[in-house]
């Protein structure tokens, strides 16, 4: 038989629950969630069309990246072939970076789909590096991106082009530098490296520490006569300036490196300078970490303290040892693990396994 309808305002069973309830709560149960629907639908849709827009820049992102790069290896086909001498390849190569990058930073207008609202809070133990917003009963995470000069917190940069192409230290100390030192260490010719080791550990640790305080106390003096003639209103302390220092210190020579290859140079001159650039950025890195383990207490935190200086030098000694040792016992291991099992009748897995051995080392 076929179920008559109801009239509104009898008790209707809910389906599948057996419990009773009255028609006009059931409609209105229908019409509260129908709004719900819509809300719900609205904020779907507005994510999936950040996420699409978002989709859209990466694509545009990438194609600029390639075609830059495809620009370059023409360019230095060219150069080959018609033996330009006046400009190395690696120099134009970072000319073209400089003039992409100006063209995306002054270049191409705003283009952030994000809306922008300033909240104030007072917080006592500083920013947090995550924060959940409570919007109309629903929370939403946001993650910490960096401090805002208070005069520009209505001029903040909305390029998303810009940010996402900027340079992210975190891709190159653990994605690119890696293979960078492991190369380097991989394709050294031991006799005219050892030969020069005196040297090369000279210029690397006593060059290097030489070079950074030189540059720290420059920019010191440079801080504090801006601050003396007004054109500096922020906080510089000596620690920074030496921070600063430590990261400018490692010099890269591969267009130096790149020339000299070409001409066939002097094989003591080319390991000495590569074996310094190979050793001065891990010197820097290690320098650099013992400025920012650096902390005097008191309640002038930026003063000499004794005790924060050896501090500094016995994390300096601990980082560059325990460094060393644990590469060693690696490259053991390795050695050992290749050798001792039959490993080698598969070289895929073989080299694999070399790889990310030297990775986990870094």
């Amino acid at each position: 038989t076929e179920a008559l309808p109801q009239p509104i305002g009898f008790w209707s069973p809910a389906r599948g629950t057996g419990l009773l309830m009255p028609m006009p709560a059931w409609i209105l149960l229908i019409l509260v969630s129908g709004l719900k629907a819509d809300n719900g639908g609205m904020e779907e849709l507005v994510t999936e069309k950040e996420a699409e827009e978002s989709h859209r820049q990466d694509s545009v992102n990438l194609l600029t990246f390639i075609l830059l790069l495809t620009l370059t290896i023409l360019t230095i086909w060219l150069f080959k072939h018609r033996r330009v001498r006046f400009l190395h390849e690696t120099g134009l190569a970072m000319i073209y970076g400089l003039l992409v990058g100006v063209i995306l930073r002054y270049g191409i207008p705003a283009t952030s789909y994000h809306n922008k609202t300033p909240l104030s809070c007072s917080m006592k133990e500083g920013p947090s590096s995550t924060l959940l917003l409570n919007v109309s009963g629903k929370f939403f995470e946001y993650t910490l991106k960096g401090e805002i000069n208070s005069r520009e917190i209505h001029n903040v940069e909305q390029n998303d082009m810009l940010r996402k192409v900027t340079f992210d230290p975190e891709v190159f100390f653990n994605i690119l530098l890696p293979p960078i030192i492991f190369h380097a260490g991989y394709s050294l010719k031991k006799r005219h490296f050892f030969r020069n080791l005196g040297s090369i550990i000279t210029y690397a640790f006593l060059g290097t520490a030489i070079s950074c305080f030189f540059i720290g106390n420059l920019m010191y003096g440079v801080v504090k006569l801006m601050q003396v003639v007004g054109q500096l209103t922020d906080k510089f302390y000596y620690t920074d300036c030496l921070f600063f220092g430590a990261i400018i210190s490692a010099t890269d020579p591969v267009t130096v490196l790149a020339i000299f290859n070409e001409l066939h140079a002097d094989g003591d001159l080319y390991a000495l300078l590569f074996g310094e650039s190979v050793m001065n950025d891990a010197v820097a890195i290690v320098l650099s970490s013992s400025i920012v383990a650096y902390q005097p207490s008191g309640a002038n935190t930026h003063k000499f303290d004794a005790s924060a200086f050896f501090k500094s030098v016995g994390v300096f000694l601990g980082i560059f040892s325990g460094s060393f040792l644990m590469g060693a016992a690696t490259g053991v291991v390795t050695a050992l693990v290749t050798k001792f099992t039959k490993l080698h009748c598969f070289p895929l897995l073989e080299t694999a396994l070399f790889f990310l051995m030297s990775w986990s080392t870094f």
